[in-house]
């Protein structure tokens, strides 16, 4: 009879220690672990443009209006009103950047258009979040069943209290003789992390 007073007791205290601390549910040991990585490519760096001045094409543009050009001499009505001229092209390319240039000469420069085709840098972002092992606190009903092969000794029903996966507390009476009931009480603690 004393035993039975003294698991009774010990099952009151877990209940008024548990009440007591008021935070049963889901708890997180730590914060998120977040990694932001930024890899951004951007290799500009062009110190000298060098004009293609050897390869050309020989154009007619009209001396009134030298910014029409004709590249064949067959459409040209009046060959008094047109002169010779050299049309110069080239394109520079790096990996962040393309310029075409255009030059029209003869003698001096007549007409002339430098464009750029600017490339956009490449951009990685990675983020990862690793958010850490969540441990629940909380009350569980469980059962056993069990016993040898000569006899089946245990048919058992009990009530485990779990306090957020550090420590457990557990009351188990053993219901296969109902004029002596066996009272069991556990007490447990995580060995690993």
């Amino acid at each position: 009879m004393k035993l039975e007073r003294g698991l009774w007791l010990f099952v009151i205290a877990v209940l008024l220690f548990w009440l007591r601390s008021g935070k049963e549910g889901t708890t997180v040991e730590g914060s998120p672990v977040i990694t932001v990585q930024h890899d951004t490519i951007w290799r500009t760096k062009i110190d000298t443009f060098l004009l293609e001045r050897t390869k050309f094409k020989k154009v007619y543009v009209y001396r009134e209006q030298p910014a029409v050009v004709v590249s064949d001499s067959t459409l040209i009505k009046d060959t008094t009103a047109v002169m010779t001229a050299r049309a110069y092209r080239d394109t520079l390319q790096t990996p962040s950047l393309e310029i075409y240039s255009y030059q029209l000469i003869r003698g001096v420069l007549l007409d002339g258009k430098l464009t750029y085709k600017n490339k956009t840098a490449e951009v990685n972002v990675k983020k990862t979040i690793r958010y850490p092992k969540q441990y629940y606190s909380g009350w569980y009903i469980f059962s056993e069943l069990g016993g040898n092969a000569a006899k089946f000794s245990n048919v058992s029903l009990g009530v485990q209290y779990q306090h957020r996966g550090a420590w457990f507390a557990s009351y188990r009476m053993n219901l296969n003789t109902w004029s002596q009931p066996t009272h069991n009480i556990g007490v447990g603690y995580r060995l690993f992390r």
